[in-house]
Parts: structure tokens; sequence; C-alpha cells
């Protein structure tokens, strides 16, 4: 979340999948006050017009149905840097995209999905079904033995701010006595973290070897509202969350919506991690 963030970015792509994106915007919108608007990059200054009025009939659409007001916005370049040039203006907090399973994650508005999520500092949230109507919320949180994983808890700080939340802290068990010892640091620091936030939370561990299945198991049978994912930034980097379970984590077979939040210097500049 930038400073001062005041907008949700909705991708849009003329597809179905739009619509679940932008379901779930408008669900985090009401919620946290933030404008929501659709997004889309053309490859031609000449397309700009006529791209605009299309997703200006579509704008008008959503508050005749919906009763919400949404800006748009039509850039022009690849979908990565239209994307990344917009979110800057624009004081983007979280970015909604919908996909089409695993299908949807290897291609997206002509660009591979990843790799626009891994290089992103605003978090993205991967979402393949319409918001489920709930009277309660839940979060699962993976922490491993990386530091970078206690990052996760400060987006879950932020949305208890504006949500009731139940989280789940889930982690690997590994062979290893030196690895374990990181992550049960780790899992300490976030007990202590989300108790201090006063978080409701409760804590599973699964086996490193069946991990990411776990975690879409468990989620399922709990109801989990988002699943909240650190995605690779180099690609030699080890990660139990890079391709390609990754890549089954967020296109989940249960559909569940997976926010993905990449580790980077420009990501202290974000309000949760002041």
């Amino acid at each position: 979340m930038i400073e001062n963030g005041k907008t949700i970015f909705v991708p849009w792509d003329f597809k179905g999948v739009s619509e679940y994106a932008l379901d779930h915007a408008l669900f985090y919108s009401a919620k946290t006050k933030l404008d929501v608007c659709l997004i889309y990059v053309v490859k031609k200054e000449s397309l700009v017009k006529e791209t605009k009025s299309k997703l200006d009939k579509i704008a008008a659409d959503v508050h005749a149905r919906k009763g919400k007001r949404v800006r748009t916005i039509v850039e022009v370049g690849t979908f990565h840097s239209g994307l990344k040039k917009a979110a800057g203006e624009n004081q983007t907090a979280m970015i909604f995209v919908g996909i089409d399973g695993y299908k949807g994650i290897q291609k997206y508005i002509g660009t591979t999905i990843l790799n626009v999520l891994s290089g992103a500092v605003i978090p993205a949230v991967v979402v393949q079904r319409p918001k489920r109507t709930r009277s309660t919320f839940s979060i699962l949180c993976p922490i491993d033995q990386r530091k970078e994983s206690k990052l996760l808890l400060k987006w879950i700080a932020f949305l208890a701010r504006y949500i009731a939340l139940k989280v789940y802290l889930v982690y690997p068990e590994f062979e290893e006595p030196g690895t374990n010892r990181r992550i049960f640091r780790n899992v300490a620091f976030a007990k202590n973290f989300l108790n201090t936030e006063k978080v409701d939370f409760a804590t599973e561990c699964f086996s490193v070897f069946d991990f990411n299945n776990s975690i879409v198991s468990f989620s399922r049978k709990r109801g989990i509202d988002l699943i909240l994912s650190l995605t690779k930034k180099e690609s030699g980097y080890r990660s139990y969350f890079t391709t390609p379970k990754s890549h089954y984590l967020i296109a989940n077979e249960e559909k569940i919506p997976v926010m993905c939040v990449t580790s980077t210097r420009k990501m202290w500049k974000f309000i949760p991690f002041k």
C-alpha cells in the first residue's frame, strides 16, 4: 500500500474473469474507501479513444447494476510498462487480476502473468471466481524460514484496520533442525506481532514435501477467503513458492484468491512497512 494510496486497479481484458476481479475489488473498496479504476493497455496511441469509450460504457454499466462508480484509464505500451506507469501516477494501492485457471496464469493480455506479479511492488490479488458472500473473513498466511515472510504480516495488519479477520499461520516442517529453528523463530515473531495488533489467529504445521497441496486443502476445509504468498523476485532464489509451485498455488483448483507480494527495497515505501 503506497503512502496515501488512493486507488485499486483492475486490469480489464473484456472477458468474464475481469468481472471476477472487479467483484473482489469493489468489496475491498467498500471496506477501505479506496477508489476502483479499470485499466487497459493498448499498443498504439490511435487505439486509445476507442478503447476508452468501451471502458466508459462498462463503468456506466457497473454504476447502473451495482451503484458503484469506477474510473477508467487507457495507457499506451506493453501491459507491464503501461500498468507500472499508471500505477505510479494514480497512487495505486492494490491490483486485482482475474485469471482462468492455469491457462490464465500462463498468459494474460499477451504476457506471462507470473512475470508481472513477481516484478510488482504493489501487491496483486489473483482471483478466479466472484466474491463469495460471507459473514466472516479469513486469511491464510504461510510462514517459512525466510525473513521476508514477515512482510506478509504487515498486509494482515493493514487489512485488519478495516475488516474483522481470522488468520491462520501455516508453516512447513523440514528434516533439517537448523531450518526448522529459523521457521520457529519466524512463527514466534508472527504470533507476537498478531497479538500486538489484536488479530485473532491460529497456527498449523504441514509437511514440507506437500506444503502447497496442504495449503489449498486446508483453505478449502476452512473456507479461507484469501491466501497470502511471496512471489519470487530472482529466478535463482530458492523458495517453496516459486515456479512451478507458485503456478499451482496462485491458480489453485479451489479458486481461492491469492495475494501475491514481492519482497523488494521499494516495498518499504508502503504504509504497512513504515
